[in-house]
């Protein structure tokens, strides 16, 4: 794997790592999921809630799946390297770039991100979806628009849904200086 690769699949390992221990497990992803909705002021319980928590848990399973070679229920960076290396450039031939695990994840982040419940994602919003994802301010603002596309201010779900197909996920996620990795959580 070359080293921009791997280094994308560390940031992102590490991002996923909530918990700094060294390794990817269920809690991880649940904890991700907390912490965005206690940022939002949602509880688990909300509607809105329940569906990013399921929607982790189904990254969650996906990624257990196709990365934890030993199935210890644990995913080593070692094994997230490897299983990055094995994935293909996300293609820019329109077809999704993201697994429908993630995607779904990314769309119940989304609404959560969403303040006002509009179903439309302004600047602000989006800004501050990244940020909490840890993602820079420059490359978030250049993320945004590359789904902006008619530079009115706002997404829907709909445009992200659309430029994930022209730009890929990476690019939309972590800023177009990301390399395309296909399906990668967000």
């Amino acid at each position: 794997m070359g080293t921009e690769r791997l280094a994308a699949a560390d940031r992102i390992f590490d991002r996923l790592d909530t918990d700094g221990d060294g390794v990817l497990a269920a809690d991880d992803y649940r904890a991700s999921a907390d912490r965005m909705l206690q940022s939002y002021g949602m509880g688990p319980g909300s509607p809105k809630g329940r569906a990013l928590i399921e929607a982790n848990q189904a990254v969650w399973q996906r990624q257990a799946e196709l990365v934890d070679r030993d199935h210890d229920g644990r995913i080593t960076r070692e094994e997230y390297r490897e299983w990055v290396g094995s994935l293909p450039p996300a293609s820019a031939s329109g077809k999704p770039s993201g697994s429908p695990e993630v995607m779904a994840a990314l769309h119940a982040q989304f609404h959560v991100a969403d303040r006002d419940g509009d179903g439309l994602m302004n600047r602000r919003e989006f800004m501050a979806w990244r940020g909490f994802k840890l993602v820079p301010e420059e490359a978030a603002e250049a993320a945004f628009a590359l789904v902006d596309a008619d530079r009115d201010g706002a997404i829907s779900w709909d445009d992200f849904n659309g430029a994930e197909h022209r730009h890929g996920l990476a690019a939309l996620l972590y800023g177009p200086g990301w390399p395309s990795l296909s399906d990668l959580p967000g």
